[in-house]
C-alpha cells in the first residue's frame, strides 16, 4: 500500500471533528505558502526594480549633471538625449525605466534654476518625455492625467498650456485642480480667464492655491475680476473677491456693496470681509440694513467685525444696543470684543447695569485685561 493509500484511508479513520481540522489546516499552510510565495515575487520585483534605478540613475546622473552645468547650446543636448535613451532602452521595462528618467529628471529641476534648469528643460523635450506626458494627458486614466499636468507645470512646459486648458472643467476633480493649478502656473494672468466659463465649483483649498499661484504673478490689476464678481458661479464670485481684497482693487467697490446682498450666505460673508479689508466706509449703510435682515449668525458676526473696524459712533453706539439686546452668545461676544477694537471700553462699562447675566460675563470677561 502507497503511503498516499495510508494517509487516505487513516483520514477516513478519523472522526468527522478531526477530518474537519485536518483539512483547515491543509488550507491555511496551502493559503501560508501561496501567500510566501506572493511576498517573494513582490520583494523580488521590488529588489530588481530598486537595481534598475540604481543602475539607471548612476547612468544619467552624469549625463545630467553635465547638460545643466556645461555651456551646450540645445543643439547639442540632441546627443545628450539619445545617449540617455539608448540607456534606458528595455524590451520588457521601457516604460518602467522612462518612469525613473522622468522622476530624476523633475528632481534635479526642482533644485536648480537660471540657465541649468532651462537646459534640463530643453533635455526634457529632446527625451520625449513630454510626450509621453501628453500621451499620458489625452489617453491616460485619471490619475496618469493628473500627475502627466503636474509633471508638466513643473517642468516649465509653457507650450502644452493650450492642452492643459481643456481640463480645468474637467469631471474629475482631481485632474480638474491639477489643471487649473498648472494653468496659472503656466500661463500667468490670461490663464485665468478659465474662470470665465467655470462650472464646477472651487473648493475653498483651490481658491488658496490659484490665489497664492496668482499672488507670485506680481498682478497689478486684473480687468477681468469684475466679469467673475457677477459670475453664476458661487465659487468663482469667491474666489474674485479673494483677489480683489489681496489685490487691493479698489475700483470694485460698489460691486461688492452688491454682493452684500447675494443670495449665498458664503458670498455674503467673503463680500464682508472684503469691504473690511478695504476700508470701504461707504457700505457701512448696507451693513446696517444686511445685518438686521439677515438671520445667519455667523453673517451677523462677520458684520459686526466689519463695523468695529470700519465705523465711528454711530457703529459704537449700534455695537453698545446689540450687547444689551442680543441674546445669542456668539453674535454678543462679537459686539463686545468689536467695542473693544474700536478702543470703547468706556461704552462696554457703561452696559453693566443693563445686560443679561450672560452678557454681563462676556462684559466682563473681554474688560479683562489679560485678555
Amino acid at each position: 500500500m502507497s503511503l498516499l493509500s495510508e494517509i487516505y484511508y487513516f483520514f477516513l479513520a478519523q472522526e468527522t471533528r478531526f477530518q474537519v481540522a485536518i483539512v483547515l489546516v491543509l488550507i491555511m499552510l496551502v493559503l501560508a505558502g501561496v501567500l510566501a510565495l506572493i511576498v517573494l515575487r513582490e520583494r523580488t520585483r521590488k529588489n530588481r526594480r530598486e537595481e534598475r534605478e540604481q543602475n539607471i540613475r548612476r547612468r544619467v546622473e552624469p549625463i545630467l549633471q553635465e547638460v545643466a552645468f556645461s555651456e551646450q547650446e540645445s543643439e547639442e543636448f540632441k546627443d545628450a538625449a539619445q545617449r540617455i535613451n539608448k540607456l534606458i532602452q528595455s524590451r520588457y521595462h521601457r516604460q518602467s525605466n522612462k518612469n525613473i528618467l522622468n522622476e530624476l529628471i523633475l528632481y534635479y529641476h526642482r533644485n536648480l534654476g537660471g540657465e541649468a534648469a532651462k537646459r534640463l528643460q530643453e533635455l526634457y523635450r529632446q527625451t520625449g518625455l513630454k510626450r509621453t506626458q501628453l500621451d499620458h494627458l489625452k489617453n491616460g486614466d485619471w490619475h496618469f492625467k493628473a500627475k502627466a499636468i503636474s509633471d508638466l507645470s513643473n517642468m516649465r512646459m509653457a507650450e502644452t498650456l493650450y492642452e492643459i486648458l481643456a481640463y480645468t472643467d474637467d469631471d474629475n476633480l482631481n485632474v480638474r485642480n491639477e489643471a487649473q493649478y498648472a494653468a496659472v502656473k503656466l500661463g500667468g494672468k490670461k490663464a485665468l480667464n478659465f474662470l470665465d466659463e467655470l462650472k464646477s465649483p472651487l473648493s475653498d483649498w483651490q481658491q488658496i492655491r490659484l490665489l497664492d499661484q496668482s499672488l507670485r504673478q506680481d498682478y497689478q490689476l486684473i480687468e477681468e475680476v469684475d466679469t467673475w464678481l457677477k459670475s453664476e458661479n458661487e465659487s468663482v464670485v469667491k474666489f474674485a473677491l479673494r483677489l480683489v481684497r489681496n489685490l487691493n482693487q479698489y475700483q470694485e467697490i460698489d460691486q461688492i456693496i452688491k454682493l452684500l446682498y447675494h443670495k449665498s450666505i458664503g458670498v455674503q460673508i467673503q463680500a464682508v470681509k472684503t469691504c473690511e479689508e478695504l476700508s470701504a466706509t461707504k457700505s457701512l449703510e448696507n451693513l446696517h440694513e444686511i445685518f438686521e435682515l439677515t438671520k445667519n449668525v455667523k453673517l451677523k458676526t462677520q458684520i459686526l467685525r466689519a463695523l468695529g473696524e470700519l465705523g465711528g459712533p454711530k457703529e459704537a453706539g449700534f455695537l453698545r444696543e446689540v450687547i444689551i439686546t442680543e441674546k445669542h452668545y456668539d453674535i454678543s461676544f462679537e459686539a463686545a470684543r468689536s467695542l473693544k477694537r474700536m478702543g470703547r471700553q468706556d461704552m462696554l462699562q457703561a452696559t453693566n447695569g443693563n445686560l443679561t447675566p450672560q452678557n454681563q460675563g462676556i462684559v466682563k470677561h473681554i474688560l479683562d485685561e489679560r485678555i
